[in-house]
């Protein structure tokens, strides 16, 4: 099976169209930053339009539903989440729960309501738990809830199933990551249907780049890396199979 890859920066560079001629991935934050206006559904919808069709983004949940806990605002995110979803046709929803959710069981208990309620048809859920979590764990964890474990793919295993979602930190002085290491997270990433790889480095452009020629080169050697398809509807439900 031939990976095919996703890959984008930390943050968006210039205009949306600019952008998408060097990426073909984007996380959209739902939170607000500070003096700043939120996107509305109309401007992601342009940004779906101003794309290509293989282009992917990745809504990142806002602080609330992350922090688990039930009530008004957390419904009120879920809402804002989906809508974005649904604007921007992302196929991937980022849920970063902070440091204080940790693996106790009340925590998985909220995060197992939680997934309840959150759609998985034509959309992966990506958690990336901060904190006391270890890696093993959480991949246990995310296989039981059905959902792809994000890790740092230069230091961390990368799960085993058809999704992997790596981001790739800066490091330290250097800051940049050579073609060894790259080689090396092409390898841990391994064969499977689709993985999504965030930059967050300075020179994220030029390491996409060389990762996107890393992969090649693997793809050749088991067929050529494949096409990206999109879900022509949200509908579309992901057998359960295709977590495993």
């Amino acid at each position: 099976m031939a990976t095919r890859f996703h890959i984008g920066a930390q943050h968006l560079r210039g205009p949306i169209e600019s952008y998408a001629k060097r990426f073909d991935l984007l996380e959209v934050p739902l939170a607000r930053r500070e003096g700043a206006p939120a996107m509305s559904v109309a401007q992601m919808r342009r940004w779906r339009k101003a794309v290509p069709p293989h282009f992917d983004f990745c809504v990142v949940s806002g602080p609330n539903v992350a922090k688990l806990k039930p009530g008004k605002a957390l419904d009120e995110e879920l809402a804002e989440a989906q809508a974005a979803i649904d604007a921007l046709q992302a196929r991937c929803f980022l849920l970063r729960t902070p440091a204080e959710v940790t693996p106790g069981n009340v925590w998985r208990d909220r995060m197992a309501k939680l997934l309840e309620r959150i759609p998985q048809d034509a959309t992966h859920v990506i958690w990336e738990p901060r904190g006391v979590w270890e890696v093993g764990d959480a991949a246990v964890a995310a296989k039981k809830w059905g959902i792809v474990l994000a890790v740092d793919a230069a230091r961390d295993p990368v799960p085993a199933g058809p999704v992997a979602y790596a981001r790739l930190p800066a490091l330290g002085e250097t800051r940049s990551y050579g073609p060894s290491a790259l080689d090396r997270i092409v390898t841990a990433i391994g064969a499977r249907r689709d993985a999504y790889v965030v930059f967050e480095t300075d020179r994220a452009l030029e390491e996409a780049k060389a990762l996107r020629r890393a992969a090649q080169g693997v793809g050749k050697k088991v067929g050529g890396l494949g096409r990206v398809l999109r879900p022509r509807a949200t509908t579309v439900k992901v057998r359960d199979d295709e977590q495993e």
